[in-house]
């Protein structure tokens, strides 16, 4: 991974103001992302994954807002563009895949009309939109494109519409897909046929992907890097094969523990105790600390550094890596 990221996201802060005061869903995270490689962004629901996602394509619904940090892409920070700049960028830049399809799809226009009005939207003097469209149907493997051109969301199988949300993404050949839970309720064959769709396109058109998902078994097939969030922090970075082979922050063995293996005699899954501490109520050190079978007094004063402890791999933990890995 050499050469300067096609994205680069530092210290960013991403908080909602609420009746009882402001909270940070995402809290100083740093990421980045190579040019044709895929970055997966694992952890537990609420542990601020898709909010980073909207943050990094200006969507933050409010009352959000991105408080502080940067996005840059080829250097370029996303977060001081104009708004109309900004929605250059989005669809044509940087594309993102939502979490349902159903809800994401607009139920009354025909699915070709809405890959259309994508790519109108960045190329106003296109011509052959309908056979774009319809080229962009096949090239994300749906039967009949032609036909499927003119069908409403409502006559598409689960796999169908989430392929048509591929498409979507990909009319205008963004230079990153950011894909947010795209196999969620999917059953596993088809779970498959969209990774090995997203696995081919990114061969084909050398675009990175940031792939955020809890399934750690879609993140072991698809990404070369992870990382590891809670309660709106990066707590551990590294290379999937190193990640998943040496796991070093507790909240990540937890996570591994967890799973099912076929190579492994286990009476019982490990279960992480406790509970996600509320966003108005974190504790002032390690946030995983009250939960941590590894904690000690040191870990409740002050929130740890996300520190290098071998070439690629961070950790946001003061006992890594010796007392875990012993």
């Amino acid at each position: 991974m050499t050469g300067a990221p096609l994205l680069a996201v530092k210290g960013l802060r991403t908080s909602f103001r609420t009746p009882n005061g402001d909270f940070a869903a995402v809290d100083g995270v740093d990421l980045s992302v190579p040019r044709g490689r895929t970055l997966g962004i694992v952890g537990e629901s609420g542990c601020g994954k898709s909010v980073l996602s909207l943050s990094v394509m200006g969507l933050v619904p409010r009352p959000g807002r991105v408080a502080a940090g940067q996005v840059l892409l080829e250097g370029q920070d996303l977060l001081t563009l104009p708004p109309a700049a900004m929605r250059h960028i989005r669809g044509g830049e940087v594309a993102m895949i939502f979490q349902e399809p159903m809800t994401s799809l607009n139920p009354v226009h025909p699915i070709g009309a809405q890959i259309t009005e994508a790519m109108r939207a960045h190329d106003p003097g296109a011509t052959d939109l309908r056979a774009r469209a319809i080229a962009a149907l096949a090239r994300v493997r749906i039967p009949a494109p032609e036909r499927r051109f003119d069908e409403y969301p409502h006559q598409l199988s689960g796999g169908m519409r989430q392929r048509v949300m591929i498409a979507m993404a990909l009319a205008c050949a963004p230079k990153l897909l950011i894909a947010d839970e795209p196999t969620t309720a999917l059953d596993v064959t088809v779970q498959a046929q969209i990774l090995d769709l997203l696995r081919d396109l990114q061969a084909e058109t050398g675009m990175s992907i940031i792939l955020i998902t809890h399934d750690l078994g879609v993140v072991a097939e698809m990404a070369d890097e992870v990382a590891v969030m809670y309660a709106g922090r990066v707590v551990e970075r590294a290379a999937a094969r190193d990640l998943f082979e040496d796991p070093q922050h507790p909240y990540t063995l937890g996570l591994l523990g967890s799973v099912p293996r076929l190579d492994e005699d286990r009476p019982r899954l490990l279960a992480i105790e406790g509970t996600v501490p509320p966003p108005f109520a974190l504790p002032p050190g390690c946030r995983f600390a009250p939960r941590c079978p590894f904690a000690v007094a040191a870990c409740e004063a002050a929130p740890p550094p996300l520190r290098e402890i071998s070439p690629g791999h961070h950790v946001a933990c003061l006992r890594a890596p010796v007392e875990l890995a012993a």
